[in-house]
């Protein structure tokens, strides 16, 4: 079993293969994410360590795992509003040789709402004030009908600050993130608006915060 000194969690360095046993040709039984934490029930040697992963005993590699959760810096949203604008991916180079064309190579897309992802988060743009960097892990905590939530997203574009307002804080648009999408599979509604609020349950809401991690 674990010391008491190493504690009984740990958290992802990055997207994590959930194996049926100690071992890389085991089934792959499930996933965890980037800063996830992960249950340790027992260290199986130098490379393993048996995890609760949805009830049930399963094995994990230790070297993916860090002792603590990545912190973030906190930001109030400076806008009232639920607005979340949208862009084209096709917007968006493809050129490996730079950060967004190289992010854009792990693209998939969420084709219910038809917004694209890297592992569990959605592609956002955003103002330079928040970061300028891409990649940037960040969680919005959205407000709709009195409860909160927490959407994941990761920075695969950056607002040009001619495009933002308020210390490059908010677009031009009103919005406070931009999210990156398949406009061939986005819904008629998110179309009519501009607004992809309209997209789906997950995405409705006012952002109250900003959690940019570091």
């Amino acid at each position: 079993m674990l010391s008491s000194a190493e504690g009984n969690y740990r958290y992802a360095k990055t997207t994590i293969n959930i194996r049926a046993k100690p071992n890389v040709k085991s089934k792959i039984v499930g996933h965890v994410y980037w800063n996830d934490k992960v249950k340790i029930l027992k260290k199986i040697n130098k490379k393993w360590y048996m995890v609760s992963y949805k009830k049930q005993k399963r094995y994990i590699c230790r070297k993916y795992l860090r002792k603590s959760r990545k912190k973030y810096k906190t930001y109030s949203s400076p806008s009232t509003k639920t607005f979340k604008s949208y862009e084209d991916a096709n917007r968006i180079t493809d050129n490996s040789s730079l950060a967004q064309g190289k992010l854009k190579e792990k693209y998939h897309l969420d084709y219910q709402s038809g917004v694209w992802m890297v592992g569990n988060r959605y592609c956002i743009a955003i103002g330079s004030y928040y970061t300028k960097n891409i990649g940037v892990k960040i969680d919005l905590v959205l407000s709709h009908n009195g409860r909160k939530r927490i959407l994941k997203c990761i920075t695969a574009d950056s607002k040009a600050d001619k495009d933002t307002v308020n210390n490059h804080k908010i677009h031009n648009d009103g919005s406070v993130v931009e999210f990156v999408v398949n406009t061939d599979y986005i819904s008629k509604r998110v179309h009519l608006m501009g607004d992809v609020s309209y997209a789906g349950e997950k995405f409705k809401g006012r952002i109250v915060k900003i959690l940019v991690y570091r």
